[in-house]
């Protein structure tokens, strides 16, 4: 009998290590190496943005359609289990003469899907037309929650003619599941390809940032009174990423879903590059992909305007 406790014990006490190890491995452990140093530096970015002429957007409008609460630890590993607002956003840059997209957030059914706690359907009829009247419409990566917006869109097929999706997001089809893609060559869709930065118009700069998925890209942006930005996608989705160095768990990029999972070591490389970017200038406005609390901020302090201006 004391020998069958004994064994029942040892057994016990396995589970519960290989248990814990297990957690930490999902959830604590912040491990990726960076095979090297991913280039940003805000010199060139400067630079490369003024070679369109012309000044940058007058401002920038920001539609959260999305609320969903999640745990910390699982956006930011090693943290804690509270919960946090993961929000589900779309930016409009309104220069004098055009407006340009970044992200298209998602439809309320898709929301139902995210598990959202909110949706707000009125930010979704201010949406539409506003990509409908964009110039330009760009997104940080082909996830369903950033692209969403454009491929359930009632006029989704006319609104190609305006997308500028790179090379590889529109590769990346099945990284956008549930979401269906038009006929792209129906459409006569041409994707942009480029190498590592992109001008897209005057104080606007793509910046090639594959990690989070192959078509991840971020965002510079230089009003025309100075102020700058950097629109970081799901390369950071919390601004908490950036000050603590530590990119999402495990459990998120290596096992959560259905969708293609992070190259780690390049989002830390990344992740790396815009703390290192941000402590040199702490005048740059970082927009991390989700971050309700830093979106609530920005607004406050008048660097986004809430809603989209007709």
């Amino acid at each position: 009998m004391k020998r069958a406790l004994k064994w029942t014990s040892g057994i016990v006490a396995i589970i519960l290590i290989l248990l814990a190890i297990a957690v930490y491995w999902l959830f604590y452990s912040n491990q990726a190496t960076p095979e090297s140093r991913f280039p940003l530096d805000l010199g060139e970015l400067r630079r490369v943005s003024g070679t369109i002429p012309g000044a940058g957007p007058d401002r920038i409008e920001i539609e959260r359609l999305s609320h969903t609460m999640v745990p910390r630890i699982a956006i930011v590993s090693g943290t804690g289990w509270g919960k946090i607002d993961m929000v589900r956003a779309s930016y409009r840059l309104v220069f004098p003469d055009r407006t340009i997209l970044i992200d298209t957030a998602n439809s309320t059914d898709l929301a139902k899907r995210f598990k959202a706690a909110s949706y707000d359907s009125a930010a979704w009829k201010r949406l539409v037309p506003a990509m409908e009247g964009a110039s330009a419409i760009v997104v940080t990566h082909e996830h369903a929650d950033h692209i969403g917006g454009l491929l359930e869109s009632p006029h989704r097929d006319a609104l190609f003619g305006r997308a500028v999706l790179t090379s590889e997001q529109a590769a990346d089809m099945a990284g956008s599941l549930p979401l269906h893609w038009p006929d792209l060559a129906a459409l006569n869709f041409h994707p942009l390809s480029y190498d590592r930065l992109h001008a897209l118009a005057p104080g606007v700069v793509l910046i090639k940032a594959p990690g989070h998925t192959s078509g991840s890209q971020m965002v510079y942006v230089r009003r025309a009174d100075g102020r700058e930005y950097l629109f970081t996608g799901d390369t950071t989705s919390l601004l908490d990423n950036v000050t603590l160095k530590r990119i999402r768990s495990r459990y998120v990029t290596d096992w959560y879903g259905d969708q293609t999972h992070d190259d780690r070591p390049a989002v830390m490389a990344q992740t790396i590059a815009i703390h290192d970017l941000a402590q040199k200038y702490p005048d740059l406005i970082i927009v991390p992909g989700h971050d309700g609390r830093q979106m609530l901020r920005l607004i406050h302090e008048g660097l986004l305007t809430p809603r989209f201006t007709p």
